[in-house]
């Protein structure tokens, strides 16, 4: 979603780990498989993770020995910004529609003979 690139920053990982919870619904991982499925260190998911879970975006929850990320279902910052990127992700599909709907139409004034 390019216009999200555009407001968070386009290498942002703060944007790519919440857009990895909010495209697959109920994920949850721990640090490590985080690291390995964004290609980045353990490190620097670590300072995204704390940063979302400070802002209560995420939840860490302890699972026996390890600790798992998730998003947090309970967080109103969470759902407004959930919220937000079904927003913006409707706008673009919305303007793909239209677009599509224009470009067919000067289509067929053309095959109808009509300058466009």
């Amino acid at each position: 979603m390019d216009i999200l690139k555009k407001i968070f920053g386009k290498n942002s990982i703060h944007l790519k780990v919440i857009l990895l919870f909010y495209n697959n619904n109920g994920y949850f991982n721990n640090i490590t498989g985080l690291a390995n499925t964004l290609n980045v260190s353990h490190v620097t998911v670590r300072k995204v993770i704390t940063d979302l879970v400070d802002a209560g975006i995420l939840r860490e929850i302890d699972i026996g020995k390890s600790m798992v990320i998730k998003a947090n279902e309970n967080s109103p910052y969470a759902k407004a910004l959930f919220d937000f990127i079904s927003s913006v992700k409707s706008i673009k599909e919305s303007k793909s529609i239209e677009e599509i709907i224009e470009k067919r139409s000067k289509e067929t004034y053309r095959r109808m003979g009509y300058k466009v």
